[in-house]
């Protein structure tokens, strides 16, 4: 037969065990205490991780004019906020169109970077599509379609006694949509062009862009100049 010893009486005054073994390890268990408020308070903060979309992007640097192949496009994953309206999911789509803007490796493909049925057709209301013929038909040479521009009216001046050119610059940073080369071959807008004809291009502008160059053409001689981005 098994014997237990009574419990000792507790002293007068004198705290009971638990919470002198409680003082005696408080701070561990201060520690453990605060450890877990941190957590509690960083997981009901941190906010849920965002939602994924897959984006076509270049695979390659892609220089304006690039007629689109398989081999230029891969696909990404980015958070849903972060992804364009204008953006695409199916390489497939884009195969075979033109680059209108100058594209680095990595960056998003969208739907106003790539020539369209519809020349304007990304750029936003308020944008018409206005052919210009140019003085010097060297220009074709270096623009492509996405080239930012600033197109300059030349005259000479009618004042006696006075001698050369005055220039101004009638539409800043307007963007290339085709030129006499890009559309040769392609029955566009300026596939018409024949041998001997003034170089054309189209640009992007807007109404009253469109009209100040308009305005110039009569009687100045109407040439562009290539704008950083």
């Amino acid at each position: 037969m098994r014997f237990t010893s009574p419990a000792s009486p507790p002293v007068p005054g004198r705290p009971p065990l638990w919470r002198r073994r409680l003082h005696r390890h408080r701070r561990p268990v201060l520690a453990l205490l605060a450890g877990l408020l941190v957590w509690s308070l960083t997981s009901a903060l941190r906010p849920a991780p965002p939602q994924l979309m897959t984006v076509v992007v270049a695979a390659r640097d892609l220089a304006p004019g690039t007629t689109i192949t398989s081999g230029d496009l891969v696909t990404t994953s980015v958070p849903a906020p972060l992804r364009a309206g204008d953006a695409s999911a199916d390489p497939a789509t884009m195969v075979g169109r033109r680059v209108v803007v100058p594209l680095l490796a990595g960056d998003p493909v969208l739907a106003r970077h790539l020539l369209t049925a519809s020349l304007l057709e990304g750029y936003g209301p308020g944008t018409v599509a206005t052919p210009l013929r140019l003085a010097d038909e060297s220009a074709l040479a270096v623009l492509r379609p996405g080239d930012l521009v600033d197109v300059i009216a030349a005259s000479a001046l009618g004042s006696a006694g006075s001698s050369g050119d005055r220039a101004a610059v009638v539409a800043a940073r307007v963007r290339v949509l085709l030129t006499g080369t890009t559309a040769s071959g392609g029955g566009g807008m300026l596939s018409a062009q024949t041998s001997g004809a003034p170089p054309s291009v189209v640009l992007a502008t807007t109404s009253a862009q469109a009209l100040e160059i308009a305005r110039a053409a009569v009687g100045s001689r109407l040439s562009v100049v290539l704008r950083a981005e």
